[in-house]
Order: C-alpha cells, then sequence, then structure tokens
C-alpha cells in the first residue's frame, strides 16, 4: 500500500517511491512497529490506508500515511478511516490529534475538515518549494 501510494500520489506524501522501494525488510517492520496502522477493505481489496502514532508534544496523537485508492474515492473510504483512526487516538488516551496536508491537496484538506480538523496556523517545507500545513483537532 505504501508503494502504491507513494506512486499514486507522491505530491501528498513526504518521501518518495525511489527512496522506499528498495528499503531494506527491518525498516518496513519497525515502520509497522512504530505506528498503529488501519486499512480499509472493500470485497476484499484493500481499498485504503492511515495509522497514527505518538505525536510531538505530550498528550497528541499524529495521523499519518492517510491514503485511498483512486478506485475507491469518493465512497466514504476516506472518512472511514479517519474515523477509524480519531477513535483509536480517543481509546489510547490522547487529547488532541495532528495532522500534515500538502498544499494544493485540497480534496484531502475537505475530508479533514469534514471531519472535525482545522490548520493551526504552522506550516513546514515537505521538500525543496512545497509546504504543508498542520491541521488539529481536539478529541
Amino acid at each position: 500500500m505504501r508503494l502504491a501510494a507513494l506512486q499514486e500520489a507522491p505530491y501528498a506524501f513526504g518521501s518518495v517511491y525511489e527512496r522506499e522501494v528498495d528499503a531494506p525488510e527491518e525498516r518496513w517492520r519497525k515502520a509497522l512497529r512504530d505506528r498503529t496502522r488501519f486499512i480499509a477493505e472493500i470485497d476484499g481489496v484493500v481499498a485504503g490506508t492511515v495509522s497514527g502514532g505518538e505525536g510531538d508534544s505530550e498528550g497528541v496523537a499524529a495521523m499519518t500515511a492517510m491514503w485511498v485508492d483512486p478506485r475507491y474515492r469518493r465512497q466514504s473510504v476516506g472518512d472511514l478511516l479517519v474515523k477509524t483512526v480519531v477513535e483509536w487516538a480517543r481509546a489510547a488516551g490522547y487529547a488532541d490529534m495532528l495532522l500534515w496536508v500538502a498544499d494544493g491537496n485540497v480534496n484531502a484538506e475537505r475530508l479533514y475538515v469534514r471531519n472535525g480538523f482545522a490548520r493551526t496556523g504552522a506550516d513546514q517545507e515537505m521538500r525543496p518549494g512545497q509546504l504543508e500545513y498542520e491541521m488539529s483537532r481536539r478529541l
């Protein structure tokens, strides 16, 4: 899923396919251990994924690696994934959740706003010349 996401939507992630395609197995396993991962399936096909984990501040969870296969967009898969990771964070005792959305990724930002997230005013450079914006919500 990660490699498919990086190929299909390279503008949306801080990493790139070329950096991850040949990553050693241990790095992939560590990534699985470091984050809680969720997938959405439709008729046995993985339609999307999202992960959650510890944010940079105490009591704050981070949503990362959100992606929905284009064949399943506009079918509420994104909403289901966001709601699932938000519920996971709430049950884990986090007070807030944050995420970063790439400048120009309008559909993703609409999804996050629809699910209670708002821009915080913080931004950072994802890669040279491309910004991403922090969004957060109370849990």
